[in-house]
């Protein structure tokens, strides 16, 4: 009798835990798919400073970005380093991801920062580190191809890529590449 009212209950347990949306449920998705319809609109830069573009894209490199939030000045999202390298040495090398900015509809900021901590392996970070930017930006449908080369062979510079202002500085253990917003140092974004 017992085992018979558990079969009875089963469903309608079940039932309440994946049945229909509810309405907050049903929001959000059409929230979601207005917010993809908004983005298919839009490529290059405009894209890539979006908050939940950029922290989507980073975290498809593993670097478990949380969202971009409120911080101590501005809002900001500070990924995990990825390994890049041999994961058996002592220290690997490895890929650090941010993104900042003074307001939380945009970045002004989007920080690359390969940590060499493994020198042998040095040569095969710089060449991942490229290829990382290179994809991350591929997703907004940016070209790092004038880039690419310099941050393979660890080599420092400024410039503009598409129009955006960009650094690549180089220190004896890390190889940093940003790319700033246009407008970002305005007196309204400060």
């Amino acid at each position: 009798m017992l085992r018979r009212a558990a079969l009875l209950l089963a469903p309608l347990a079940l039932a309440g835990c994946g049945g229909a949306p509810s309405q907050d449920g049903a929001a959000l998705q059409k929230h979601e798919q207005a917010r993809a319809a908004d983005l298919a609109k839009v490529t290059g830069w405009a894209r890539a400073f979006q908050p939940d573009v950029a922290v989507a894209g980073a975290n498809q490199f593993g670097f478990h970005a949380p969202a971009y939030a409120a911080a101590k000045q501005g809002f900001i999202s500070v990924g995990t380093p990825v390994m890049v390298t041999d994961t058996a040495a002592k220290k690997p090398n490895s890929v650090g991801f941010a993104a900042m900015g003074k307001t939380a509809e945009r970045i002004d900021t989007l920080a690359f920062d390969l940590m060499l901590t493994d020198a042998p392996s040095a040569g095969l970070a710089h060449k991942r580190f490229a290829d990382i930017v290179r994809d991350f930006l591929f997703q907004s449908k940016i070209d790092s191809k004038p880039i690419h080369d310099k941050i393979a062979k660890g080599e420092a510079g400024k410039g503009q890529l598409d129009g955006i202002d960009y650094a690549i500085e180089k220190a004896a253990d890390r190889l940093t590449v940003t790319f700033h917003r246009t407008g970002a140092s305005a007196p309204a974004n400060r």
